[in-house]
């Protein structure tokens, strides 16, 4: 197992910032017996940056008996979109990322290798890259995701959150179709090709509703979705265990493989 934390000067940003890599090594893929082909682009929350995945989980530990090849980027608050008053952090995700690992890394990112997760803030973005563009990603994973926070925005106007979500909708609060998961969800539905779509969620979870909504309205689109919910809230611990269960689920592998010392 290789890690590696690095910073970049990013053309779409304009400016430097962290990005962090997990790469196994090749003896490791032939003793999980999973294929090493697969690059996961791994996404923080709204309270955490790039460090986070590495510090809390045992994301190293998954990437080991997956075979996958894990970026791990960093975004501040952005909510994964390009913002109204603020950088254009989308852009930066779904194209300058993809592009590093393959030109520096060489790791693939063609349509049947590439993934996206993240929890929370992140699975927002997870499900958003995988819906605007459904043919570059062949999955993606959402743990305790806001899949619908920006879409209700509106009733955060007594919150500390308000200015925040003005920066990335706008002064309106207006959430645009393209940061709107539902209409996103439908768009993508009519493509030719659909990624395989992973979430989970706490039955304690404040957003356990929205997630359940939403994949209801995955499922009526005829979305590949798997869901599992279990007894957790918003915390490391869920999201830990939802990681490894999607990462096993999407190598093909049970989650005891994965989760094996």
């Amino acid at each position: 197992m290789a890690v590696f934390r690095g910073t970049i000067r990013s053309e779409t940003l304009a400016m430097d910032t962290i990005v962090n890599v997990i790469i196994p090594y090749e003896q490791h893929y032939i003793q999980s017996k999973a294929p090493h082909d697969k690059t996961l682009i791994l996404l923080h929350g709204l309270k955490q940056n790039a460090d986070a995945w590495t510090r809390m989980s045992r994301i190293e530990q998954f990437a080991h008996y997956t075979g996958f090849n894990v970026m791990v980027p960093e975004v501040q608050r952005s909510f994964y979109c390009n913002m109204a008053h603020g950088l254009p952090y989308f852009d930066y995700i779904v194209n300058e990322i993809p592009k590093m690992a393959s030109e520096v890394f060489h790791f693939p990112v063609d349509s049947e290798h590439l993934y996206v997760a993240g929890l929370s803030m992140g699975g927002y973005g997870a499900m958003k890259c995988a819906l605007t563009y459904p043919e570059r990603f062949a999955g993606a994973m959402s743990y305790s995701g806001a899949v619908r926070s920006l879409e209700n925005s509106g009733g955060y106007t007594d919150s500390s959150l308000f200015q925040e979500f003005q920066a990335v909708l706008g002064m309106d609060l207006q959430c645009a179709s393209e940061n709107n998961l539902m209409l996103l969800a439908e768009k993508a539905a009519n493509t030719p090709r659909k990624p395989k779509l992973y979430l989970a969620c706490g039955t304690e979870d404040f957003l356990l509703e929205d997630n359940r909504s939403f994949t209801e309205y995955l499922r009526k689109l005829g979305h590949d979705v798997t869901y599992e919910e279990w007894a957790g809230d918003h915390s490391w611990p869920f999201w830990d265990m939802a990681c490894a269960r999607s990462m096993a689920l999407m190598a093909g592998l049970s989650p005891e493989d994965v989760l094996k010392e």
